[in-house]
């Protein structure tokens, strides 16, 4: 009896590790941040899972199935059930990250051919994600020419949407990781410096 109820509280804490790993697997390629998964985990949900595995044991703890008594087969029972559970569980949680995975290499593989081709052409657009920008024509006069400024330095910005995913800056993240060397070459050292300094001076011109 001893053993199984040592089995039972191992398999409890493995359900409890996956219910919170399984937060990374869905949200891959998110940096993984267990402090986090923790704290947005679904506890309820859990908790009554777990819950109605014990009551689902209690039940068929009655079934005259073997010599053993009542309480030993509810506590087979909760261990046959957690296993179950834990496996399609794991199971469901592997099929989520294959799937994000594939998504996201497929996403990585067109930014890779994106900074191929952008540096072929002599032309580097750097995308960046975050809400629709609403600009006033005062606004917008400024930025058309920041956009100049760092088009004589090869590159534009472009807003990629509202829409953000971990998936998606990471992408972008690589795209401007492979075409730096480019923008490097091209202007020359300390170019980032330069163009930011132009960039100022005109935002401080409209202030």
């Amino acid at each position: 009896m001893r053993r199984l109820i040592i089995i039972n509280s191992i398999l409890t804490f493995l359900l409890l590790i996956v219910f919170i790993l399984g937060y990374y697997l869905l949200e891959y390629p998110d940096d993984f941040d267990i402090s986090r998964y923790i704290r947005d985990a679904e506890w309820k949900p859990f908790a009554l899972t777990v819950f109605g595995l014990v009551i689902a044991a209690i039940a068929l703890s009655f079934l005259p199935l073997t010599k053993y008594n009542q309480k030993r087969k509810a506590t087979i029972f909760f261990a046959a059930l957690q296993g179950l559970f834990l496996s399609l569980f794991v199971f469901k949680m592997l099929a989520n990250y294959k799937q994000n995975k594939k998504e996201f290499d497929d996403l990585l593989s067109q930014y890779k051919e994106k900074a191929a081709a952008d540096v072929k052409s002599g032309f580097i657009e750097i995308e960046y994600a975050g809400g629709l920008e609403l600009a006033d024509e005062r606004e917008q006069k400024m930025g058309d020419e920041i956009d100049s400024v760092r088009r004589t330095y090869g590159l534009s910005y472009r807003n990629s949407g509202c829409i953000v995913s971990a998936a998606l800056i990471k992408a972008q993240e690589e795209y401007e990781r492979l075409t730096k060397s480019y923008l490097d070459k091209r202007n020359g050292p300390g170019w980032e410096e330069r163009m930011n300094g132009q960039i100022e001076a005109i935002r401080t011109s409209y202030r």
